[in-house]
This record gives C-alpha cells, structure tokens and sequence, in this order.
C-alpha cells in the first residue's frame, strides 16, 4: 500500500473516530490564520511593491520606444490595478503603516503611467 494511501485511512479513521479531534484542529487553524494574516498581508504588500518596480523597469523601455515594453506595460498596469482591488478588501485588516506603503506603490505606479503617456 502506497503510503498516501495510508496516511488518507488513517485520517480518515480518525476524522471519523473523533469529530472532538477534528473541532480541535480546525478551531487551531482560526486562530493562526489571524496571526498569519498580518504577514500575508505584508506579502501582499510586497508582491505589489514588486510588481511596481517591473512596472518601473518596462516602463522605461517603453519610452526608449521599445514597442514590446509598451505592450507589456499595459499588462502590468491591468495587472495591478486587478491586484490593488484586491489588496483593497484587506484594508480594514491592515495597519496604518501598511496602508501608508500601499498608498505609496500605488502612487508610484501611477506616476510611472503618467511618465509613459507624455
């Protein structure tokens, strides 16, 4: 027997066994998935700020006249403004430094877009 396999009847002996163990974990999980938030948020935050400075750099292409790097300057602000909307519904979950750091990628992106359009 394959040991997935295994692992799968055992959990499921137990899960079956001992709905207690299972309320257990699951109750363990809520609460870590609070403490957890406050650094996926800032994972977030930081794949935005990411994103922002490949945004930069395309940019910059692009106003040499890089035709490739106007195409995919599009994309990337497409992309994050998808990804703003998104950090948007964790702002109440958020600290004011972290809403602060949003608000400057954000300027930032918006900067960069304005450079490429003059």
């Amino acid at each position: 027997m394959k040991r997935t396999s295994l692992y799968t009847i055992i959990i499921s002996i137990l899960l079956i066994s001992s709905p207690i163990v299972f309320t257990q974990c699951t109750a363990l999980k809520g609460a870590s998935n609070v403490a957890s938030s406050l650094s996926n948020i800032s994972e977030k935050i930081n794949y935005y700020n990411q994103q922002a400075n490949h945004y930069i750099t395309v940019v910059d292409k692009a106003k040499k006249g890089d035709v490739l790097a106007i195409a995919e300057a599009a994309q990337l602000l497409t992309k994050a403004k998808d990804y703003k909307k998104e950090l948007d519904t964790l702002l109440p979950q958020m600290t004011s430094s972290q809403k602060k750091e949003v608000s400057k990628i954000e300027q930032t992106i918006l900067n960069a877009a304005k450079e490429l359009i003059k």
